[in-house]
């Protein structure tokens, strides 16, 4: 049997989501080079051109309705379910964000699919994913038995060099049967203004732990996240002080992150912490003590107290920038 991947593209503000066009790259060079073919979904309005970006042939279903500006997970999961019926779809796609973190699993269930997330290497054409355990001590793979296998891509894995001067077809989804009627538009607007930016996505991420002293003290890891446009973690420690909300902990009870650049500031490198970011490309730690087991896992270390160094990596930061 063919393969045939859908990949579900997130819509932002009328324009493609970054990490939806890295999984769209990565099964468009999977189905390149194994065979099988590629279609996309996308729901709410799109900007003009939003759909250039990508590259490769295939279609793209496009349920363009300005009520899906803000998409409900249950519309949306009831489009993708009734395209993976009607296309023989094999293998869908999302990537880890907020709202693909949260259709992956309800897709799975609903179809009785297997869901591979979190995978640091898949061969999608065997059913085959692998993924760390035991706080990244261990490589597991895992395969499935599934005719339909869920995907959920984060930044785990590298990006696909993916490159075709051909581009995916255009096609118009009724989306009526789907639609919702009496949202009120204000609810609408005010959800919207309440979302942030998720960690688990920023190639970014300064966190701060116990050591930042204080909730106050955090005000220093937006200012140099903010430079690099990146997202601000904490550590559990800092979570359950008060100091940040739990969406930002990073670790094993909280998100796993891979961001090309980690920056941890008087965080003392738990165990549950180091298993959250073992995924990370480069890491640079700040911390007084200089026996943190932080700096066993760091690729740069500088030590000393976090709020006389953060001022001056600020500095530098913007300098940098300015040169730019």
């Amino acid at each position: 049997m063919t393969k045939h991947y859908l990949v579900f593209l997130e819509l932002r503000s009328g324009a493609i989501a970054k990490p939806s066009i890295a999984v769209w790259n990565r099964f468009q060079q999977l189905a390149s080079e194994r065979g099988g073919r590629v279609s996309g979904f996308a729901a709410g309005p799109a900007a003009e051109g939003a759909f250039d970006l990508l590259q490769g042939s295939g279609t793209l279903h496009h349920a363009g309705a300005e009520a899906f500006g803000f998409a409900c997970d249950e519309a949306v999961r009831g489009m993708i379910e009734t395209l993976a019926g009607e296309q023989e779809i094999t293998g869908i796609a999302f990537a880890s964000t907020a709202m693909g973190r949260r259709l992956a699993p309800l897709l799975a269930g609903r179809l009785g699919a297997a869901l591979f997330g979190g995978c640091t290497d898949f061969d999608a054409d065997e059913g085959v994913c692998r993924r760390l355990i035991h706080s990244g001590a261990v490589v597991a793979s895992y395969s499935s038995a599934s005719p339909v296998t869920v995907y959920l891509q984060g930044r785990e894995l590298a990006a696909s060099g993916f490159t075709s001067a051909a581009k995916p077809r255009i096609e118009a989804f009724d989306a009526a049967p789907y639609l919702v009627s009496g949202i009120n538009p204000m609810a609408v607007a005010l959800c919207k203004s309440m979302q942030g930016r998720d960690i688990a996505e920023a190639s970014v991420v300064v966190a701060g732990g116990r050591g930042m002293g204080g909730a106050e003290a955090f005000g220093l890891l937006e200012e140099l996240a903010a430079l690099f446009g990146g997202g601000v973690g904490a550590s559990r420690s800092a979570v359950d002080e008060g100091w940040r909300p739990h969406g930002e902990q990073i670790g094993q009870s909280g998100k796993r992150i891979a961001p090309d650049l980690y920056i941890a500031c008087g965080i003392s490198g738990a165990l549950q912490h180091l298993a959250g970011i073992s995924a990370a490309r480069s890491v640079v730690a700040v911390n007084s003590d200089p026996d943190a087991p932080i700096f066993g896992v760091a690729d740069y270390g500088i030590i000393g107290d976090v709020k006389a160094i953060l001022p001056g990596m600020i500095a530098a930061a913007r300098d940098l920038l300015k040169k730019k």
